[in-house]
């Protein structure tokens, strides 16, 4: 009798937090804009938002404390913050205030970021699942499923085709709406990190340092850049190709006929992909320093020490420059020259790079902090005390 009241209690206390809401996609919400829509913003993979209207500051606009891990990187549709979390849940935030929406179930671990097109959402689960599934946000049915093997964290859209690869050496195609493989092209590299899309080819780097170019078309090669050491950041793309090895070498390669334009050694390792906006492109290093390159000649522009180790990539927005360390350090820079504005201690490591809807900047730790950052409006100030 005590234990199922004690059930009885734990589920009006979750009927109360709306813990156990289901996300449901409301139908004037289709074919709206997704402010952060793949794993680094658009499917050139930049991580920077060029027209930001971000005030400059690091005042806390909420904060979510979610049950769970986070096992894939934050995506934003149409005003709401998407996370996938450990516990077998996508969950759904508003970007403005906060306010749980509810979740769908990925039935396992969803190890991608949710990618959403109209109102079909798609995500890949984790190994003994290792599914990639098409859900319809409508009614949470699920449109198709398809074994894809250890899928790598994030995937893009390319007009009706669903890009995404595996730590198997596959990158494949998808038929968005019908889930058909398309085209599949297989390597006998590793791929650990998700594609990008030029305009013209689909870029996929190996765990080897061999970058591939392949025509979005049917899936063949029509590059091979191989570089001396292993990488495993993502790339980035704005005009070339940009990423960093292990050693800490930057590179920028011409996406015509794959030769290195030029390459800058920086002095540490580099786990983060690197963040491209107009004259200069960031990356943060595993020994806690954040660097500022020049996208002309790879001259160093301006070094930040963080001390800690930063792991998660660096996102550009407006002015300036945000990212975490593994000790919860969270750091505001100008972007112009490097100078600290702001820092702010979190709950928890980030181990996924921050995100921005223009105004706001969200960012999860390993504890399933979710914190929202902007400018506090007095407004804001008097409904949040």
């Amino acid at each position: 009798m005590l234990r199922k009241s004690l059930i009885l209690i734990v589920i009006c206390i979750f009927s109360l937090n709306g813990c156990g809401k289901k996300y449901s996609l409301k139908r004037d919400m289709i074919n709206q804009s997704s402010e952060w829509a793949f794993y680094r913003g658009d499917i050139d993979a930049t991580g920077a938002d060029d027209n930001a209207e971000f005030g400059g500051k690091l005042d806390v606009i909420w904060e979510y404390k979610s049950n769970d891990k986070p096992v894939g990187p934050l995506t934003i549709y149409n005003k709401t913050l998407i996370y996938p979390g450990a516990r077998n849940r996508i969950k759904f935030l508003s970007t403005k205030t906060g306010e749980y929406e509810g979740y769908i179930k990925p039935r396992g671990v969803a190890q991608t970021g949710l990618v959403i097109s109209d109102s079909l959402s798609y995500f890949a689960t984790a190994p003994k699942k290792s599914k990639l599934r098409c859900i319809n946000l409508l009614n949470r049915k699920t449109v198709w499923k398809k074994d894809v093997k250890d899928a790598v964290g994030g995937s893009i859209i390319i007009e009706e085709k669903l890009i995404l690869s595996s730590a198997e050496g596959r990158l494949y195609a998808f038929d968005k709406i019908t889930g058909e493989i398309l085209w599949q092209f297989r390597s006998k590299q590793r791929f650990t990190t998700p594609p990008l899309f030029d305009g013209k080819s689909v870029w996929q780097v190996s765990e080897e340092g061999g970058l591939f170019a392949v025509d979005p078309k049917n899936g063949e090669q029509i590059l091979y850049v191989a570089l001396d050491n292993p990488v495993v950041t993502s790339l980035a793309f704005d005009k070339s190709i940009y990423t960093c090895d292990i050693t800490g070498i930057v590179y920028k390669i011409d996406i015509s006929d794959g030769h290195i334009i030029w390459q800058t050694k920086t002095g540490a390792v580099s786990w983060g992909a690197v963040a491209v906006s107009g004259s200069s492109l960031i990356v943060g290093q595993s020994g806690g320093e954040v660097i500022s390159l020049s996208v002309d000649d790879g001259r160093i522009n301006w070094r930040f020490d963080a001390v800690n180790v930063v792991t998660a990539s660096v996102l550009k927005v407006g002015k300036y420059v945000v990212f975490g360390s593994k000790t919860g350090d969270f750091y505001l820079l100008d972007a112009s020259d490097g100078a600290l504005i702001e820092k702010r201690k979190l709950l928890g490591a980030v181990s996924f790079a921050p995100v921005s809807n223009g105004q706001y900047i969200f960012v999860v730790t390993d504890k399933g902090m979710i914190t929202c950052f902007g400018v506090r409006n007095e407004r804001q100030t008097k409904a949040n005390d």
